[in-house]
């Protein structure tokens, strides 16, 4: 803790980005400023961003709110992952990022979706799960990919200018964590709107679905595809100089 940063309380299992562990290596300066930064802009706003390990917590997060939140996409119990939320003063769970990391080597990440295996565990998907993938750049995708999934804002905090802050810091977490080729995401229709102005970064952002999927228990999804690559995530993070480096 500094003089910037007050101590707040917390829960337990959460962790204060602000004073995350960002590894070795010569881009660790410039990500722990880009850190620092995005940080005090959200506290500022009143929100603190934690870290959490925990997918049940994000679950039963996600289940609370259901009614303003869609229902969470799977992703297998076996892929690391992490997911980044806004604490407010009252300790509360104000907006949420989450990160999953896919191994993208032997096959696409398209054909992971086509296969549902980046979705469930083998051989645990529901039976009447299905899912089709004419995106192009989706099975392009290889290497280590960090799916981005579980962005919410509570109603009452939507236009504070947390979203895409917030969405900044676990592309940086997942990137100091994983070091991806490939950041990706799937958008509903309803939040292409939301990606689509300059808070978005330098994501290309398909202008239509191109990829149906068949969710146990919710029903067909149109999807787009949305996808940075390792040098547009650093350049979004105002990491120019070390550019180099990568």
């Amino acid at each position: 803790m500094n003089a910037m940063f007050p101590a707040r309380n917390v829960a337990p299992d959460y962790r204060l980005v602000e004073t995350l562990n960002l590894g070795v290596g010569p881009l660790v300066p410039a990500l722990g400023a880009a850190r620092d930064r995005l940080c005090a802009e959200l506290v500022a706003r009143g929100a603190t961003p934690i870290l959490c390990e925990s997918w049940p917590d994000m679950q039963a997060l996600n289940a609370r709110h259901r009614n303003s939140w869609f229902p969470l996409l799977p992703t297998p119990s076996s892929a690391p992952a992490f997911w980044l939320g806004l604490v407010d003063c009252e300790g509360e769970v104000v907006a949420t990022h989450a990160a999953v990391l896919l191994d993208c080597a032997a096959s696409s990440f398209g054909a992971r979706l086509a296969d549902l295996s980046a979705l469930h565990d083998p051989g645990s998907a529901p039976a009447d799960e299905w899912a089709f993938v004419a995106s192009e750049a989706a099975h392009d995708t290889r290497g280590a990919v960090a799916w981005i999934v579980a962005g919410w804002t509570r109603p009452d905090w939507r236009g504070a200018g947390l979203f895409h802050r917030l969405g900044e810091l676990v592309r940086l977490v997942a990137l100091a964590r994983w070091n991806p080729k490939w950041v990706v995401g799937l958008v509903d229709p309803e939040t292409v709107p939301v990606w689509s102005g300059r808070g978005g970064g330098r994501r290309r952002l398909e202008e239509r679905p191109g990829i149906l999927y068949h969710q146990s228990g919710v029903g067909r999804l149109p999807l787009h595809l949305m996808r940075w690559g390792r040098p547009a995530v650093l350049l979004d993070l105002e990491i120019i100089a070390h550019m180099s480096t990568v």
